[in-house]
């Protein structure tokens, strides 16, 4: 592999030919565009990479509700991580583990379908709860039977003079799903389901608008919790009924949602605190809806339940303690390296000239969801197949696909929440330039401000250069110099501007950053 491209054939092994133009289009150094008003294109979900069982009931489902496929896949990623849950981490290193902790949401317009593709993916969640409340009947049968032995043996002791027995304990219903909750509550629920629970909203703007709204002035700490639990930090939730507040060690709390384009600023409330970058966005074009005479079938539907089942019967262990202890999944070693080079690949993203500093924070936290994928992916994999519970080389090209659809969607969230910031468009334009001369450019600044094709570039030579000065100041890779020189036998003004990290990992000038320029480099 070379840059953040993936090789076609590596694609093609998990039936991805379809995908490979797409990809090819967002190759990593490519795809650093700079924000524009109109928004990115949406990408068409790679329904290719999700779990078998998982596959059919997608295309069904859209085909059924008419509705984007992404509307039942999107969920669908959830529900699957709250059925691994507290259950299994991914170990990339010591030091570093992911769980399957997915916040995900749609973002469509009302009235295109997304509550009927939700509820497709959320039958096998609905039905394992069903199972869990018949059980807690009958538990909750059989406490009531305990506890009036427990008296009678009570008053028997009394009279006689003996301690009362031990008070038999009282059943907790043990729960999947949770939808309008507050914090507290959510605290108690997650003490008696240690292996986690999923929060679903029909819509997240109103589940923002929740937070913290009982506290005074508005400010508590509920925000505070949803941040720590996307990464299982734990948490101390304060309970007006006790004085101590509860502590939930590893808290797993998937969170899916819909959300409607013009009220996406709300997700992030004017506030810089990150609980936006968290989500995985689904934003796909909107479709017309007409009738369909497609149906989905019950074998769809099956196969799904039964994967979910599988995953959620997998075992918890815990510590000595009664808190969760994960089992830790490794990487085969060829997948491993695959991972590798993705992460370094997707941060090399972040390092490019003009890549938007507003995309920043979600990129930080999608480096986390490729792990996340691959563990989800990777568990349904052996699920499905019976097979040993690692990653695989082709869970990892799976991730990465679906990261790559992720990214597109970001893109489209954040334009639409930010617009365009032309200094982001001058660099990444300046990045293209270079890379089509090897990563170096050195010559006078008119020739600099004649050569150069774009739209964000300033009318005269002189604030172009001051531009890319500060542009550079930024850029861990671009590097920036200005002096005389001599040409054509007389000392003029230079600009030079260099790609550290050249076309592809190889730089024309390969000198360090602050380093005066010499003759190696020439006049391009």
């Amino acid at each position: 592999m070379s840059g953040s491209r993936m090789p076609e054939e590596a694609y093609r092994m998990v039936g991805l030919e379809r995908n490979v133009a797409r990809l090819r289009s967002v190759d990593a150094v490519d795809a650093v565009d700079a924000v524009t008003v109109e928004l990115p294109a949406a990408s068409e979900f790679p329904i290719g990479v999700m779990p078998g069982p998982c596959r059919r009931l997608i295309r069904e489902g859209a085909a059924a509700i008419v509705c984007p496929p992404e509307f039942v896949a999107a969920p669908m990623l959830a529900v699957l991580g709250s059925a691994i849950g507290n259950s299994r981490v991914l170990k990339l290193k010591s030091g570093w583990e992911e769980g399957a902790t997915i916040y995900a949401a749609v973002v469509a317009e009302p009235g295109e379908k997304k509550s009927p593709a939700l509820n497709v993916a959320l039958a096998p969640v609905y039905r394992a709860q069903a199972a869990l409340r018949e059980a807690h009947r009958q538990a909750a049968d059989e406490h009531k039977r305990e506890m009036r032995e427990w008296e009678v043996e009570r008053k028997e002791n009394a009279k006689n003079g003996l301690p009362a027995p031990p008070e038999p304990k009282r059943p907790c219903m043990e729960r999947t799903l949770v939808e309008d909750t507050t914090v507290e509550a959510l605290g108690v629920l997650l003490e008696e389901n240690p292996r986690g629970l999923l929060a679903t909203r029909d819509e997240l703007s109103g589940w923002v608008r929740s937070m913290d709204q009982y506290k005074q002035g508005g400010k508590g700490a509920d925000r505070q919790f949803y941040l720590s639990a996307w990464s299982s930090s734990h948490v101390a939730v304060d309970r007006k009924s006790r004085e101590e507040p509860l502590i939930i060690q590893r808290p797993f709390v998937g969170v899916f949602g819909a959300i409607q384009p013009g009220v996406l600023p709300e997700l992030g409330s004017g506030r810089e605190d990150g609980l936006l970058d968290r989500f995985v966005f689904a934003y796909p074009d909107s479709m017309l809806s007409r009738w369909s005479e497609d149906e989905i079938s019950a074998e769809a539907r099956e196969g799904y339940a039964r994967l979910y089942g599988a995953l959620r019967e997998r075992h918890m262990p815990t510590d000595e303690y009664g808190d969760p202890d994960p089992t830790r999944v490794h990487f085969a070693p060829d997948a491993k390296a695959v991972l590798v080079e993705a992460i370094n690949a997707h941060r090399g993203e972040m390092e490019q000239p003009g890549f938007p500093a507003r995309l920043k924070g979600p990129w930080s936290k999608l480096e986390a969801y490729l792990a996340r994928f691959c563990l989800i992916l990777a568990m349904a994999r052996a699920a499905d197949e019976g097979a040993a519970e690692r990653v695989e080389a082709r869970d990892v090209l799976a991730a990465v696909v679906l990261l790559d659809y992720f990214k597109m969607m970001a893109r489209r969230v954040y334009v639409g929440l930010h617009g365009e910031n032309p200094a982001d468009k001058l660099a990444a334009d300046v990045s293209e330039f270079l890379r089509v001369r090897s990563g170096h450019f050195k010559d006078e600044p008119g020739v600099l401000h004649e050569q150069l094709r774009s739209e964000a570039k300033p009318s005269r030579p002189d604030e172009l250069s001051k531009s890319l000065k500060a542009i550079a100041a930024r850029s861990p890779i671009l590097d920036f110099d200005a002096g005389n020189f001599k040409k054509d036998g007389q000392s003029r003004r230079f600009v030079e501007l260099t790609l550290r990290n050249g076309v592809n990992g190889v730089n024309g000038v390969n000198r360090e950053k602050g380093e005066k320029p010499g003759s190696g480099g020439g006049v391009a």
